[in-house]
């Protein structure tokens, strides 16, 4: 396959690329909680509303755990953060996923990709210059 006008192909290209780049923002987005202490007993009140599991890193710190919403509703976790137990109440709604602050936690929504179904199509082969 040749292209006899290449500067017109690239434009296009890039437009495309740029169009394609704006995504929305997806509901049931994770959160990510920290602290400087280790985290330990994580116990959910409905597991059927969120997931709740630590992030292990490479420095084994055990100070991170991430909440991943799975359907609408309200519940609460709780985790043991120096021998004290720390409750969080979490609303997942169609709009973001809101956790509860609690003194010396950081909380990060991080806004997910929407589900891998959606991807599927066949991408044309690339040109070919001569």
């Amino acid at each position: 396959m040749k292209f006899k006008n290449r500067k017109l192909f690239l434009k296009s290209f890039v437009l495309a690329f740029m169009l394609g780049s704006f995504m929305p923002s997806y509901a049931f987005e994770d959160v990510i909680i920290t602290n400087n202490s280790k985290l330990t007993d994580i116990k959910i009140e409905n597991h059927e509303i969120i997931d709740v599991f630590p992030l292990i890193t490479i420095m084994n710190d055990k100070n991170t755990i991430i909440v991943h919403p799975l359907k609408e509703g309200e519940s609460k976790f709780s985790v043991m953060k120096d021998k004290k137990n720390v409750k969080f109440s979490v609303k997942v709604d169609n709009e973001k996923t809101i956790v509860s602050q609690e003194d010396g936690f950081d909380i990060l929504a991080i806004d997910c990709p929407p589900a891998p179904e959606i991807y599927e199509y066949e991408l044309d082969e690339p040109p070919v210059f001569d």
